[in-house]
C-alpha cells in the first residue's frame, strides 16, 4: 500500500524546518513507508513555502501545493487529499506535535480500517502539554464532542489517515474550511458506516500554536449548526 503524506501549513516558518528535517531522515531509513509528501502552504505571508521549496533535494518525494490566500486547514487538507495519489492518506501538523516516528501505527490501522486516527486520551498515549489551560480546554471539548456521539474520537489531533476513496468522499464535499472541519469528517464518517480505528500515540504541545481557547470555544459554539447542515 502507498502512503501520501499531507501536511497543512500556514505561517508555520519558525516550527515546519525541524518537522522536516525529522521526515527527511525517517525516509532515509524507512523510504518504503512514504509514497509521496505533499505540502500545502495555506497562503502563508512568511517563508513558508520557500523553507519547504528548499528540502526537495532531501526529499526527492516532497510536492508543494501554494494557494493564493488563506482558506483554512479543512481546505489545505482537502487540496492535499484531491491531490494525493497514494492508496492511502495520512495528514499531520506542520509543528511536529506528532513525531514521524508514529507513522508504523497509523499504517498498522489502516490495515484493517477505513480510518485510522491518533488519539491522546486512550491508555498508552504519552501527552506533553506546556499549558494547562489548553490542557482543560481540550478536556472539556472532548466531553462536550460525547454530545455528538463523538467522544471515543480525538477530532482535535492532527494526525489521521484515510483509505483513498474513503478520504475523497468525505472531503469532497466539505462544509467547512476550519477548524471544525476534522468534527465534519469524523461525523460524516459515523454516518456513512466507516470502520475507524483509534490508537494512542506519542504527542507534545508545541509553542505558537494558532488554536487558542478562545478559538475552541467559538469552535465548539458552531458545531450543532454545522451537523444541521450535513444532515
Amino acid at each position: 500500500m502507498k502512503t501520501s503524506l499531507i501536511i497543512p501549513a500556514y505561517n508555520e516558518a519558525k516550527r515546519l524546518r525541524p518537522f522536516l528535517i525529522s521526515i527527511s531522515k525517517y525516509y532515509q531509513r524507512h523510504s518504503q513507508d512514504i509514497h509521496e509528501i505533499i505540502l500545502v502552504d495555506d497562503g502563508s505571508s512568511d517563508q513558508t513555502l520557500k523553507i519547504a521549496n528548499k528540502f526537495k533535494s532531501r526529499l526527492p518525494i516532497l510536492k508543494t501545493i501554494a494557494r493564493s490566500k488563506n482558506q483554512g486547514k479543512g481546505a489545505a487538507v482537502r487540496a492535499g487529499v484531491l491531490a494525493a495519489k497514494g492508496d492511502q492518506v495520512v495528514f499531520m501538523d506542520a509543528d511536529g506535535a506528532t513525531d514521524i516516528s508514529e507513522l508504523p501505527k497509523m499504517i498498522q490501522a489502516l490495515r484493517s480500517s477505513d480510518i485510522a486516527v491518533g488519539n491522546r486520551w486512550m491508555p498508552g498515549a504519552q501527552t506533553q502539554r506546556h499549558s494547562s489551560l489548553r490542557a482543560l480546554s481540550g478536556w472539556l471539548y472532548r466531553v462536550y464532542m460525547k454530545l455528538f456521539g463523538l467522544g471515543q474520537i480525538d477530532t482535535m489531533c492532527g494526525f489521521k489517515g484515510y483509505q483513498k476513496p474513503v478520504a475523497r468522499k468525505l472531503f469532497k464535499d466539505l462544509i467547512e474550511n476550519r477548524w471544525l472541519f476534522d468534527t465534519e469528517v469524523a461525523y460524516k464518517s459515523i454516518r456513512l458506516g466507516f470502520k475507524t480505528t483509534n490508537f494512542p500515540i506519542r504527542w507534545e504541545s508545541k509553542d505558537g500554536s494558532k488554536l487558542t481557547t478562545r478559538t475552541l470555544i467559538k469552535s465548539a459554539l458552531s458545531i450543532w449548526p454545522l451537523i444541521r447542515k450535513i444532515k
